[in-house]
């Protein structure tokens, strides 16, 4: 059983990871912020209305913190 258990944290470890690389890349500028434009290069179906809906804070940006929400609730597919 804890063999089954530490493959499943291994499997979320490397997903996470992955997530965590696409990311990078998908923030061309390393800002830590995604611009529309950045966004689109992973969600080209994004508009700006959904754009602005990720943005919680409203400061015009999506930060690391609002994607992964974004993601955790659905609105947006994880990257893999």
């Amino acid at each position: 059983m804890n063999t089954k258990i530490l493959i499943a944290a291994a499997a979320i470890g490397t997903a996470g990871f992955a997530g965590a690389a696409l990311t990078h890349e998908m923030d061309t500028d390393q800002d830590g912020l995604y611009s529309l434009t950045e966004m689109r290069t992973e969600y080209a179906d994004l508009t700006e209305a959904d754009y602005a809906a990720l943005d919680t804070n409203k400061d015009e940006a999506v930060d690391a913190e609002e994607l992964a929400a974004a993601i955790e609730s659905g609105q947006l597919p994880s990257m893999e």
